[in-house]
């Protein structure tokens, strides 16, 4: 090691050469849901639990003329929820109301009622679960064939002999079970379907939970961020206000039934509002990015060329006539396996077996020099040393 490196070699070429490559087994876009959204959104919602059991997620001021303890108002608006009056949200702050949506009640006014941050944690944490459910199947229906067809070619040096008798048995396998493997890439669109229909139904879930006002919450910020906050209303408040009334209702001396106006301040909604709209602007994200790789996948199994230039842009050591014959001869459940081979075999190795499948499935391997008389040992030892 100490005379390479005095050769010039850099250790972190040396660490190239013996690095093992993880195995790949799905795409850019796959990933974006089950690892950073479905991370993204578990933190998040751990983060909210804890605020939630281990500080204060409410806190009251009771109505004047109460006898009722605050702890008990507390407990009471946070169970029953809580309401804001629209008719309160587009006066002037410090000028006719204290605070967006608050403003004095009267029994016949519209009131938005706010009931839904009880949930808000235990709703992040089990979207954050759905993310990963295609993870799940794919995972289980995948059950590591790509490993197995790999046998150690996804390492930069093998020994010669090795080298040679790994990618003759590869191409072998390839080559015999030529239309075996449409079932497995067509579990995988169904994956990718799934990936789709879920973003969507989270966004209409979204709504829903938010009492219809996630469609639009976005574009509502964006559109409020230019206007005069005093001439306008925000769309944060009107969804997530920070200050809210709370009526809480006894019974008086003589029976009757007193009725009790109470403030409360939602510190969580500080941060809700902003996780809601990253999160919107995520899910159109996602769900444009889902949509084009599903467009994307229909047009590579309905065009057989696309299959071609693929292969061809993604690996330029292999010679475009052997990818020809490839798709030719194979369907596109044989190219899915041999392009998620692309991304996990190092490059040499690859042009190897895609060169001996397609001697192979010429019908020319008696006739061809064998894999092991394709370069000789100069050649050989040129191409391993490359990094």
């Amino acid at each position: 090691m100490s005379g390479l490196v005095k050769l010039g070699v850099p250790l972190d070429r040396l660490k190239y050469l013996t690095k093992i490559k993880a195995v790949t087994i799905d795409d850019l876009v796959f990933r974006l849901h089950y690892r950073f959204t479905f991370t993204a959104i578990l933190v998040v919602s751990i983060l909210i639990t804890g605020e939630q059991f281990f500080g204060k997620p409410i806190k009251c001021i009771k109505g004047a003329g109460a006898e009722v303890p605050e702890k008990l108002i507390e407990s009471f608006c946070w169970v029953e929820g809580t309401f804001t009056l629209p008719k309160a949200l587009i006066k002037a702050i410090d000028k006719e109301i204290p605070a967006p949506g608050v403003e004095q009640f009267y029994e016949k006014d519209e009131v938005l009622e706010h009931s839904y941050y009880q949930w808000v944690s235990l709703v992040l944490f089990l979207q954050s679960l759905c993310f990963y459910i295609t993870r799940y199947l794919w995972k289980k229906w995948e059950k590591n064939k790509i490993k197995g067809l790999i046998s150690g070619l996804n390492k930069v040096i093998l020994e010669k002999n090795e080298k040679i008798k790994t990618c003759e048995g590869l191409a072998k396998r390839l080559v015999d079970t030529r239309g075996k493997y449409n079932a497995y890439a067509f579990r995988y669109f169904i994956c990718e379907v799934l990936n789709f229909l879920i973003v969507i139904l989270q966004m209409v879930f979204i709504n829903w939970f938010l009492g219809g006002e996630f469609a639009r919450y976005g574009i509502n910020v964006l559109n409020y961020i230019d206007r005069d906050p005093n001439l306008s209303e925000d769309p944060m408040s009107r969804v997530f206000p920070k200050l809210t009334k709370c009526t809480f209702r006894q019974f008086g001396p003589s029976g009757d039934i007193k009725r009790f106006d109470n403030l409360c301040l939602l510190p969580h909604n500080i941060l809700n509002e902003k996780v809601y709209i990253v999160l919107w602007f995520w899910l159109y994200v996602l769900v444009i990015a889902s949509g084009l790789m599903v467009l994307y996948r229909l047009i590579i199994m309905a065009f057989p060329q696309s299959r071609y230039y693929l292969l061809h842009k993604l690996h330029h050591l292999v010679q475009p006539k052997h990818f020809d014959t490839i798709i030719t001869h194979y369907s596109y459940g044989d190219w899915f396996v041999l392009f998620l081979l692309g991304k996990n075999l190092d490059c040499m190795h690859y042009r190897d077996v895609i060169e001996e499948i397609s001697k192979r499935l010429d019908n020319t391997g008696d006739e061809e020099e064998p894999l092991q008389n394709h370069y000789n040992d100069d050649e050989y030892d040129a191409s391993e040393s490359k990094v």
